[in-house]
């Protein structure tokens, strides 16, 4: 948190010089002003001691930018209180002036009535109080971390202050004028040549159709990233640079540098409601890109590609479509010593080591800048061209009091060396920092410090101070201080050096710090994962088979499984098998967690309708199965069988549904009981129940959201909006309902698409026919983007529903002429078969080609072609009266139609007999029945009525 202590300059003589009346008033209103402006800033005043006041920022809630905040606060202050001050001049003639102290760190928090911060960073926000100017701000080395690149700052002298064995590191904030103090940059000698051939490859790239993709190759520290910022300088006015770094463990991870990526496009990927598959991401960052691309050209950097993830690389390669419409260009920088993608670059660009003439001017540059140093030449000499290894061989140089014993033979010998001057702490957080990747915050590294074993000799701050003193830690631009490690050769040198029993305890501190973020970041389970994996690698090579290695084998394997039912909840069933597989070489001797993993191969199994195969792994779960050890794995394994018995018999196998109720019931699970609930809603669905589908859906939607992740989530919502659209509940309120499921799922939006077809189905019900119509366009944009195909198809099924419910029998058969085709291309033969049987219930329309079918299939005297689902029960026999008609047969027809109303009456769900009765109804008026129309034409009204269907009352008294 962070501690801001203010106090009025001069306030003994000031005190004296005014009335005791006139002294408290003006307290009162510098208090006031105070408060207010903490409050406004999201902190709060913790208390007044004398004329001084405290206000702390980051207890009840820790934001990012509380250091931020506490120097908003502290300038907003005094620009009040120089209002105060003027006018105290003017009347009085006094100076009133206040100092502000700011410091962040840990703190203990008191018993008292209020939580005041007690402690180091206390003192030394009072500390640097009293050594501000009058009027200004004073800040130490942890508040300067997370504001420098926020706030225009300068160093001041040490201060020397009580109680603290050493001068105090301090900043003040600088007048706007004064602007960022500017850190010292290697100057950029001699890349005219590479630098104009990448940005002609750049620019020659924004013109070309796709997102093609250059790369940038050479070894480490020859000056790569120093040639895009340069790039990105001359190409300011044409593009944005846009940059992803990638881990070093990228390959390891799943979906995480997606949603990092998604960062550095300036968005954000699905994190609400709702699962969201790997296609869908893809899919949005497309989308992303295009938004980012609309505004400025951009180039999307991927840096160290060498270390992308699959999934990011799976991403890129997809951007080469020429279809894609996005003035964009993809850079790879890094050490490629393979193609970084499956398809081929525009342009390769390889930056070679500097020449000898070059080499030279960069030493003789260096030496002025950091002090004498060996000859020019020789500096060059030894570097062998790398400006990164000429550099650090130049900071060795300055700590080498004379030596020159200390020249490395490659780049990260360099390092190496250097890092030997540093103490034995600075090493240790210096590896820290190497280890949690990527980039971090001040806090984050000092909660990991404190794990070690034995601890740290120096504070932390004196410890961070050095690293950034010297340069190897250095803070992200433009970031809330966040900090990384200066280079990835330094990152890779220093945690090389850590010792394996502080890496198992930095890992193990890693994964608790991820496991902390994931309910808000789902992703986050990856990284626990991976470092989980990490710590017990460490235990394992250090003390195989202690206690210490047991109990790392077990959090991994927790932390996998948990990696692995993230994967399900996302529909990536290839990864969760993959996840899944390596809990088996852990040996953690967790019989639940076992029975876990089982859950998740034969939740993908399944799903996959490799039905033995899952039968099987189940038969082999059974022979542990300790019902009392994990319920909710009993549970989803219970489930499985079922889905897999029922994909073999076709039929629902209600029995394994009740039982896994009652494992459910015990268990207290949410994700397992809102599973349970979910197949026995479907199975309610394929009776036509769809009232009593509704009820038992909405409450799995309750259960799922109470769960971290679930099985099926996707299923439930948009299982639920059709209940919603089919059954009893009114239009109005079930339109609010859905209206409130699609706003939930702004980001997860396959799911948004499912729900938004049967909301534009409730819309058109309300006759909001642009509504309606705008929930489809945005769904068939969205499934068309991600390559949903049978999401398109069902899509078409809801345009041709709509056009039914308006009379518009041409638009009707057009949609569903669609859908067959999308049908038949996926091989979906149930869907396809209900689009047929319905374009056939339109006797205007041949068949578009051989694809769709002259007529209903031969249904035999009694139209019934299969005892299948209801819907389908129905179509055949509205499909054989349509034939009927065109035959000339009216009373065999009337005969159908009657037979498809008596079908419906075992339907439970006004909204989903609907439509049916208004196809049958169309048919009825062909048959010249006027008996049988107004029978039809009353039980079709009585539902609209209970839905309150107010379109289809209108269609009907059109059809009567």
């Amino acid at each position: 948190m962070t501690v801001l202590f203010g106090d009025v300059a001069g306030s003994t003589e000031l005190a004296r010089s005014l009335s005791p009346e006139v002294w408290q008033s003006t307290l009162a209103t510098y208090f006031a002003d105070v408060s207010r402006a903490a409050t406004e800033h999201g902190g709060r005043v913790e208390k007044f001691i004398g004329d001084a006041v405290v206000a702390v920022f980051g207890v009840e809630a820790t934001h990012e930018d509380d250091a931020v905040r506490a120097v908003d606060c502290a300038r907003v202050s005094l620009e009040r209180i120089a209002r105060q001050a003027a006018d105290l001049r003017r009347t009085r003639g006094v100076d009133f002036s206040v100092r502000f102290g700011i410091a962040s760190g840990q703190v203990a928090l008191s018993e008292r009535d209020s939580s005041f911060a007690i402690g180091e960073v206390m003192n030394r926000a009072a500390r640097l109080q009293a050594a501000a100017p009058a009027d200004g701000i004073v800040m130490d080395v942890r508040t300067w971390l997370l504001v420098r690149g926020a706030v225009p700052t300068r160093p001041v002298e040490p201060i020397a202050a009580k109680g603290f064995s050493r001068p105090l590191r301090a900043w003040r904030i600088a007048d706007a004028a004064e602007g960022h103090a500017g850190e010292a940059r290697t100057p950029l000698v001699d890349r005219r040549s590479e630098l104009d051939d990448l940005v002609t490859a750049l620019r020659a790239g924004l013109r070309r159709p796709g997102v093609p993709a250059v790369v940038l190759a050479g070894e480490p520290g020859v000056g790569k990233s120093r040639l895009v910022a340069e790039a990105a300088r001359r190409m300011a006015p044409d593009a944005r640079f846009l940059t992803l770094r990638c881990r070093r463990d990228g390959r390891r991870l799943g979906y995480w540098p997606l949603y990092q990526l998604a960062e550095a496009l300036g968005g954000d990927v699905p994190r609400g409601q709702g699962p969201q598959g790997k296609e869908e991401i893809f899919w949005t960052l497309r989308e992303l890109l295009r938004e980012a691309a609309d505004r400025r050209p951009v180039v999307l950097v991927l840096d160290d590609c060498q270390w992308m993830s699959p999934a990011v690389r799976e991403f890129a390669d997809g951007l080469d479509d020429p279809e894609l419409d996005v003035r964009a260009v993809l850079m790879l920088s890094g050490r490629v010593d393979e193609p970084p993608l499956a398809r081929g670059p525009v342009a390769t660009l390889r930056v070679p080591p500097l020449g000898p003439a070059d080499a030279q001017e960069l030493a003789v540059t260096v030496a002025a800048r950091l002090g004498p140093l060996p000859p020019g030449d020789d500096l060059a000499r030894r570097s062998a061209g790398n400006p990164l290894y000429l550099e650090q061989l130049a900071y060795l140089q300055v700590d080498a009091e004379g030596r020159t014993d200390l020249i490395a033979p490659s780049a990260e010998a360099a390092v190496g060396a250097r890092l030997d001057h540093l103490g034995v702490d600075a090493q240790r957080l210096l590896a820290i920092a190497s280890a949690l990747g990527g980039s971090c915050v001040a806090g984050d590294l000092e909660r990991v410090a404190a794990a070690l074993d034995p601890p740290l000799d120096q504070t932390f701050d004196e410890t961070l101070a050095q690293l950034l003193g010297d340069g190897l830690l250095v803070t992200l631009a433009g970031s809330a201080g966040e900090l990384e490690v200066e280079s990835p050769v330094v990152a890779e040198v220093a945690y090389g050096r850590l010792p394996l029993a502080d890496r198992a305890h930095v890992h193990a501190q890693v994964a608790d710090l991820a496991e902390a973020r994931v309910d808000r970041h789902p992703s986050e389970i990856e990284l626990c994962a991976l470092n989980a994996g990490r710590a017990h690698a460490a235990w394992l090579e250090l003390r195989p088979g202690g206690p210490e290695e047991r109990h790392a084998a077990a959090r991994a394997a927790r932390a996998l499984c948990a990696a692995a039912q993230f994967a399900v909840s996302r529909g990536d069933l290839s990864m969760a098998l993959q996840t899944a597989s390596q809990v088996a070489g852990l040996d953690a001797g967790l019989p639940g967690l076992e029975l876990e993993i089982a859950a998740v191969e034969t939740y993908a199994t399944a799903a996959a309708g490799r039905a033995d195969e899952t039968l099987a792994r189940i038969a082999e779960a059974r022979k542990r199965w300790d019902t009392g050890g994990n319920l909710a794995a009993a549970v989803q394994l219970t489930l499985n069988e079922a889905v897999a018995r029922s994909t073999m018999t076709g039929r629902w196998h209600r029995s394994l549904i009740g039982q896994a109720r009652e494992l459910a019931y015990r268990a207290d699970d949410p994700a397992a009981y809102a599973r349970v609930l979910l197949l026995e809603g479907i199975g309610h669905m394929e009776d036509g129940d769809y009232v009593t589908a509704e009820g038992v859906l909405h409450e799995a939607f309750g259960h799922a959201r109470r769960a971290r992740w679930c099985f099926g989530a996707t299923e439930i919502y948009g299982n639920l909006a059709l209940c919603l659209a089919y059954g009893d509940t009114p239009a109005p309120a079930a339109t609010a309902i859905c209206a409130q499921l699609h706003a939930e799922l702004k980001d997860a939006h396959t799911v948004r698409a499912a729900v938004g077809c049967p909301a534009a189905l409730l819309a058109d019900m309300t006759c909001d026919s642009a509504a309606a119509t705008n929930l489809l366009d945005e769904g068939r944009s969205i499934l068309a983007g991600i390559g949903h195909q049978p999401g398109l198809a069902g899509l078409d099924m809801f345009r041709a529903t709509l056009a039914e419910r308006h009379g518009d029998h041409d638009g009707a058969g057009q949609a569903l002429e669609r859908a067959i085709r999308r049908f038949d291309a996926i091989g979906f033969s149930a869907g396809a078969q209900s689009a047929r049987l319905w374009h056939a219930t339109f006797g205007g329309y041949g068949p578009p080609g051989a694809r769709i079918a002259d007529g209903p299939p031969d249904t035999g005297p009694s139209g019934a072609q299969s005892a299948g689902s209801w819907d389908v029960e129905v179509l055949t026999e509205q499909a054989a009266a349509a034939a009927a008609l065109r035959e000339g047969r009216p009373d065999a027809a009337a005969g159908h139609v009657a037979r498809a109303g008596s079908r419906l009456d075992g339907v439970h769900g006004a909204g989903a007999r609907i439509t049916p009765l208004l196809v049958s109804l169309r048919l009825a008026a062909r048959c010249r029945d006027r008996g049988l129309v107004e029978r039809i034409a009353g039980l079709a009204r009585a539902d609209a009525e209970v839905k309150r269907d107010v379109r289809a009352l209108r269609t009907i008294d059109a059809l009567v």
